[in-house]
């Protein structure tokens, strides 16, 4: 075959693997991102095997070439929708008509409301022939299908990089922002997705392809993009976990931090696109098991630096972190060794060890290991700066304690005892404990402490569909503790005993504005000139 590139000459199959590999790297990577219909073109004819996506790829001879072909056909998509809490289709979008696209979202649904014995359904399902891959985001279904054998972690990634660019358009992911702006949402789909194939998700270069204006819309109340968790409403208080604009005194108005990327500015106080702002906030999520006396069994703190980038004309800044923290096993020898999660560095002061991290693709780490400082050109709207993984033992916010007796017949007594460890200075939101029984049971009666119910901070309510007693605080004041009983009832007394181990686990939920357990704080961010911030 004429080519002029010596590569291409000694190993033709070069150039098919480099495509290949370049697909696949094109939803990891949301910077520089290269069109395919550039790839694999050389100088003179171009090889059968070679052929852009959208054509239907010839059967050219070799084996290597064979699998080549074999995987670029599988690595796709046939139909990409994100449904409602209810199941109602808010965006229904078809690459190739290799599916049954009525009933694909019916049968999605169904099967993901009533799996198997009650429990959660995972992520990637298949249901007649039809693989089904799906995340949930702020309370919504964003799925995919296929009938290939595509690599379900590449999907994946995939479906969280359509929902944060959907965001990043139209400044929230709810319901009402995806009816609002349904045609901004599919032209966002066609630029981020040809035929099935991943092009770019980066939001930046979203914008030169992108004509159609953002309509303002409001958050769904209680719905909350942390984990992909939507904490439901119990009772009389909405146990939403957000990141940014949480309501703390230092944190910033939902209405400044969810906007558009492309809503034309209205004025320099206007927030709705005229301010030239970024937000920065630290976000964990824990996950501690306490025995039944209360003691701490396991810890783990996975957490992220949240970025919300409004600046205009693409400015560098500069985040520094904690001068003494330590990330592996190569910084610990300074500090003493493991131990504890936090130890004491050589100057006296607290140190933040990590067990692991990793950065966005845009950040400058070379003077990370130096002053612990990021230096990076950051790209519009949302996007994670930082993640990091911790499994030592820590001080958890909250310690909960559970006592189960089985004295009386036909009946347990649950007792939670609920302490609240962090400083008495900060205020926890939107605390949420979630209790769940046994399955057999015939009612469950929950009972608060005397003085608790009257004042309006409490509620606990037994819920018969998700068979759990869920518990809710409106405001929880570090260094406060609480009690809730909690009467189980069954129709005999061997099944009351039979079923103490099924109790529980109790699950958390919360929010504390200003305070975090690993201790990770951001000192300042310099954007420019000089530092903007610290703490």
């Amino acid at each position: 075959r004429p080519s002029r590139s010596p590569v291409a000459r000694s190993r033709p199959e070069t150039g098919v693997l480099a495509v290949v590999a370049s697909r696949e790297q094109d939803v990891s990577s949301s910077h520089g991102v290269k069109q395919h219909r550039l790839h694999g073109r050389r100088r003179g004819n171009p090889p059968a095997f070679a052929k852009h996506p959208r054509d239907e790829l010839g059967q050219p001879p070799g084996s290597r070439t064979r699998r080549a072909t074999s995987f670029r056909r599988e690595a796709m998509i046939s139909q990409l929708f994100i449904l409602s809490p209810r199941g109602d289709v808010i965006i229904n979008k078809q690459f190739r008509l290799d599916v049954p696209v009525k009933i694909t979202t019916e049968v999605f649904f169904r099967t993901v409301k009533f799996w198997k014995d009650g429990d959660k359904a995972p992520a990637v399902f298949s249901e007649d022939g039809v693989n089904y891959v799906h995340v949930k985001v702020a309370g919504l279904f964003v799925a995919a299908t296929t009938r290939k054998n595509v690599s379900p972690s590449l999907v994946l990634e995939l479906l969280h990089r359509v929902a944060k660019v959907i965001k990043d358009y139209c400044g929230v992911l709810s319901e009402d922002a995806l009816r609002k702006n349904s045609i901004l949402a599919y032209e966002l789909i066609d630029e981020m997705l040809d035929h099935g194939y991943a092009q770019t998700t980066d939001t930046e270069t979203l914008k030169q392809r992108v004509f159609n204006e953002p309509i303002h819309a409001t958050e769904d109340v209680g719905k909350s993009s942390v984990g992909g968790a939507t904490p439901k409403k119990y009772g009389f208080f909405s146990a939403s976990v957000g990141q940014f604009g949480s309501g703390a005194p230092t944190s910033a108005k939902r209405s400044a931090v969810n906007r558009s990327v492309i809503a034309a500015p209205q004025g320099p106080d206007e927030s709705s696109g005229g301010r030239n702002e970024i937000f920065v906030d630290v976000v964990e999520k824990l996950n501690v098991t306490f025995a039944s006396d209360g003691s701490q069994v396991s810890s783990e703190i996975d957490g992220s630096i949240q970025v919300r980038n409004f600046l205009h004309d693409r400015p560098t800044i500069k985040l520094a972190l904690n001068e003494e923290l330590a990330i592996g096993g190569r910084d610990l020898g300074a500090f003493g060794g493991p131990g504890r999660y936090q130890g004491y560095s050589a100057g006296g002061g607290m140190a933040v060890l990590l067990d692991d991290c990793n950065f966005h693709e845009s950040a400058d780490l070379s003077q990370f290991d130096v002053d612990r400082t990021i230096s990076m050109t950051p790209p519009a709207g949302e996007f994670a700066l930082m993640n990091y993984r911790a499994a030592g033992e820590f001080d958890p916010p909250f310690r909960l304690q559970t006592v189960i007796d089985d004295g009386t017949p036909y009946r347990l007594q649950v007792t939670l005892v609920l302490k609240a460890e962090f400083p008495a200075r900060n205020t926890c939101t939107g605390l949420q404990v979630k209790f769940p029984v046994p399955r057999n049971c015939v009612n469950a009666h929950p009972t608060l402490e005397q003085g608790s119910a009257g004042s309006g901070q409490q509620h606990a309510a037994y819920t018969q569909a998700d068979r759990a007693v869920v518990w809710q605080f409106k405001k929880v004041k570090g260094q406060g503790e609480h009690v809730l009983t909690i009467n189980v009832s069954f129709p005999d007394e061997a099944s009351a005993r039979a079923s103490k181990k099924e109790c529980g686990p109790a699950t958390l939920s919360f929010t504390i504005p200003t305070y975090n357990a690993s201790r990770l704080q951001v000192r300042y961010l310099q954007i420019g000139g000089g530092p903007t911030g610290g703490g």
